[in-house]
């Protein structure tokens, strides 16, 4: 999935970029393990190589803080001795040796979304505690990874309810329905040569909403009047396709009408809302049983009717 994909991606570069700096800090510390003031001095001078770091300080094996706080804003001694075993990043993320992340958690300290680097401090091959920096989320720049089409499909379970009673309802014509090749003429147009690139379309309540490739961030809802109304063209003028789709622009039409075939083909379990984007190359379906999939146009198209039902 690409959202543990990411979370990976991004810890990578959080370590990559920590990692030397951590370690060097830790082998300082190590020297003065015992000492609380040449520690605290030791960490206060090691502070500004560790980029974006708002925390640091060091715990021993027990989970017991035996430095200060030290911080862009100084250093704080009254917080040596505090328990930190119970702390989120404590549980199963202390590394007997290097460097480990751990998992985000809301800081009782800068009361953020933070993430905490921890770097073994060893001294005579025996592990002795550990160097912790604690990062805002907020305050690191990290690269993004660049969200591709090579998603699994996915389905999710809808409401139970829905579902044990899925077989006492029958599907209902709607108005979408009853001018659905039009609709999809329309749709087809829009996408190809009018900058829509993201549509969802809700066959039982007769609605469409767009997102247009030059305003992303704001949607456009549709009854079918609207959609089939002839003046929309000058709501929506005319636009090149964009080359960045991930879709081919003929098959927006396939796309269509495989949404056609999967809201008519039953008369129990049928397709409620499709939805497609072009730019990511995702279809989402949403089903009378209130089950929902997503998933790539080449597999989507591979599957055919009965597979659905």
């Amino acid at each position: 999935m690409w959202l543990k994909q990411a979370i990976i991606y991004k810890k990578a570069a959080l370590t990559e970029r920590v990692e030397a700096p951590m370690a060097a800090l830790a082998e300082s510390c190590a020297q003065v393990w015992d000492d609380s003031d040449p520690l605290d001095a030791r960490l206060k001078a090691g502070f500004s190589q560790i980029p974006h770091c708002h925390l640091l300080y060091a715990l021993n094996t027990e989970g017991i803080q035996v430095s200060s706080n030290v911080s862009a804003e100084g250093v704080e001694p009254e917080c040596r001795g505090q328990p930190l075993s119970e702390r989120p990043f404590h549980t199963g993320s202390l590394p007997f040796r290097g460097l480990t992340l751990s998992s985000v958690y809301v800081s009782r300290y800068s009361h953020k979304h933070c993430i905490t680097a921890i770097h073994a401090v060893t001294r005579d091959e025996a592990l002795v505690g550990f160097v912790a920096a604690d990062f805002n989320i907020e305050d690191v720049p990290l690269p993004d990874m660049e969200v591709g089409s090579d998603m699994a499909w996915t389905q999710y379970k809808g409401d139970p309810v829905i579902r044990g009673h899925v077989f006492e309802q029958e599907r209902m014509t709607s108005l979408l329905d009853s001018r659905i090749e039009a609709v999809i003429d329309t749709i087809d147009t829009l996408m190809r040569q009018h900058g829509v690139y993201h549509f969802i379309l809700h066959f039982s309540s007769s609605r469409a909403i767009f997102w247009v490739y030059d305003d992303p961030y704001r949607y456009r809802f549709h009854g079918v009047e609207e959609i089939l109304d002839p003046e929309i063209w000058l709501a929506y003028p005319p636009q090149g396709y964009p080359t960045e789709a991930r879709v081919a622009p003929d098959r927006i039409r396939t796309v269509l009408e495989q949404f056609r075939t999967l809201r008519e083909g039953d008369e129990n379990i049928y397709l409620r809302s499709g939805s497609l984007n072009v730019m990511n190359g995702v279809i989402g379906l949403t089903f009378s049983c209130d089950g929902s999939h997503y998933l790539t146009v080449d597999e989507f198209l591979s599957r055919k009717h009965p597979f659905w039902i």
